[in-house]
């Protein structure tokens, strides 16, 4: 304003408004303030989603984990875990001490629920159906902070109908959570880029450090992260902000070194795992994408799509590089880079695995579980890509139409892979069930193994009901998921009490070395083809 009061016309040339950017702010996230500080309106342009259709991917990824939630019966990591919930607290403690440290803080999170409500597959699989619904209120969160509302509601409903969502929600094992976390690691990068106060850095460095007790390898994120800051943190700001993000990082890493240093006297565990082939980069993909080719394909296109195409932010303005006011700047705030969110989703997609499938070529480490936690990812980018249909060169309608579209058919090319998660099929429970329509008072069971699994916790509708003649000690007195099988005269002599002896073999393992003298074989059943049972009875 001059002397007079008459406003002075704003001149201000593009290298100007660059040097005023960068020395403000390091990231501008749209959807907040649309002001373009000299006193122009923002461009117009699509219309901004109401606030409500943000809660669409939360609400309909928690609607999906519930469908099914315990239909499936456990599988044998699943058993693990209730073998681990099922004992007291310091039986669990001191079984960390012996196996599963990288996995304790999953279980200390599961043994309240464990205790209240159960163990049954409802129960215990419910907080990782929860953890993937907060995932992808995150995902959701990420993408509309980074892009536009559209492309928050474009994420949240792609992470709903992934299939592997689905397995992983439908588990009682850690990789929903896992997932979860990583979300939140990646949201508060977003939050503290923006503003890089400690507040968001230390909250940061909390998620971070959730991440590498709930899986170690989920660490991996932080290379990805680097990626990122790279892509988002622009001018002189850059240099504070990477400075923080590596005080963070380091304490987060600190934070987990007790846990690492268990994992690593515990890594005989994952001794079973062979090294990679080009087999594993194509199920890598299948489990990344959906579980059809043609889900793959359609889902790939999509996360192209929004890596090479601008998301339209909702109030129209597309910022970039070198915006000027007028042209996407807000005061106090620096222009997002174009493509922000693959700039936060491709390091995160891509990085973890690869690095997981290099260092396996020296020590094999890959396992596809291990890597779920990049699903996220795949949300984001499929996302974008259904947000840049809204561009205005497609129009309106017909770019929301298109998205529309896009998203019912990859729903329909995933529809058999979300009835296949759902199968009842058979495994233990179906053996349970047998065992305790055919047991008889008195009957007994033989492990012909080592070590005695946790059947009888997981289904105990069937196997409880049995003397079990093999076991030493509980797994919770022996400190470990597996109880300790007594030596062969102790079982002898335990087998001479009863008249009837149920086994269920493992594959390529003869039960006759079990069985005291005077026993032969009555009855096997082979269950649907795939479990056999056998009754022994004694002789005479």
């Amino acid at each position: 304003m001059t002397r007079t009061g008459r406003r002075t016309p704003a001149v201000v040339t593009e290298e100007t408004n660059v040097t005023s950017v960068t020395n403000q702010a390091p990231l501008y996230l749209p959807g907040r303030a649309r002001s373009t500080g000299v006193g122009a309106p923002a461009a117009a342009g699509p219309r901004r989603l109401p606030g409500w259709t943000l809660l669409a991917g939360p609400v309909l990824t928690l609607a999906v984990m519930l469908w099914g939630l315990g239909a499936r019966p456990y599988w044998g990591d699943e058993a693990d875990t209730i073998s681990a919930v099922s004992r007291t607290l310091p039986q669990l403690w001191r079984l960390l001490g012996h196996i599963d440290a990288v996995h304790g803080l999953y279980y200390l999170l599961l043994w309240p629920v464990a205790r209240i409500a159960g163990t049954g597959e409802f129960v215990t699989r419910l907080p990782s159906a929860v953890a993937m619904a907060a995932a992808a209120a995150g995902v959701t969160a990420i993408a509309a902070r980074l892009g536009s509302r559209r492309a928050g509601l474009g994420a949240g409903l792609m992470f709903a109908i992934l299939p592997t969502v689905t397995a992983q929600g439908h588990d009682a094992r850690p990789y929903a959570a896992l997932a979860a976390a990583a979300v939140l690691a990646s949201y508060l990068l977003v939050r503290a880029v923006e503003d890089p106060g400690w507040r968001w850095f230390a909250a940061y460095g909390l998620a971070l450090a959730g991440v590498g007790y709930l899986q170690l390898f989920g660490l991996l994120l932080l290379p990805a992260h680097a990626v990122t800051l790279i892509g988002l943190v622009r001018g002189r700001r850059a240099v504070p902000v990477l400075r923080r993000w590596l005080v963070t990082v380091a304490a987060a890493v600190v934070a987990v070194v007790p846990v690492a240093i268990a994992g690593w006297v515990q890594r005989a565990q994952i001794a079973w795992i062979p090294k990679p082939g080009w087999s594993d980069v194509t199920s890598l993909i299948a489990m990344l994408a959906a579980g059809s080719t043609w889900a793959a394909i359609v889902i790939g296109l999509l996360c192209a799509f929004g890596v090479l195409r601008r998301v339209v932010p909702d109030g129209g303005v597309v910022p970039g590089r070198g915006a000027v006011p007028g042209r996407g700047a807000v005061p106090g705030r620096g222009a997002v880079p174009e493509r922000a969110i693959a700039w936060l989703a491709l390091p995160w997609l891509v990085l973890p695995p690869l690095i997981l499938l290099a260092a396996s070529v020296i020590k094999p480490v890959y396992f596809t579980r291990y890597v779920t936690y990049c699903l996220p990812a795949v949300a984001l980018l499929a996302g974008a890509g259904l947000a840049a249909m809204g561009r205005r060169g497609w129009g309106r309608r017909a770019g929301a139409a298109g998205a529309a579209a896009a998203l019912a058919l990859v729903a329909a090319l995933v529809w058999p892979a979300q009835l296949a998660a759902r199968a009842p099929g058979g495994g233990m429970k179906m053996v349970a069930q047998f065992l305790a329509v055919h047991e008889r008072p008195g009957d007994a069971i033989v492990y012909p193994q080592p070590s005695i699994p946790p059947w009888y916790l997981a289904f105990p509708d069937g196997f409880a009901q049995l003397r079990d003649l093999s076991m030493a000690q509980t797994p919770g007195a022996a400190g470990r998921l597996f109880a300790p099988a007594v030596a062969r005269p102790v079982l002898d002599r335990r087998e001479q009490s009863v008249r009837r002896i149920w086994m269920v073999p493992e594959a390529g393992r003869s039960p006759a070395g079990y069985l005291a003298p005077g026993f032969r074989l009555a009855h096997e059943w082979n269950l649907r083809g795939y479990q056999t049972v056998l009754l022994y009875t004694k002789t005479g």
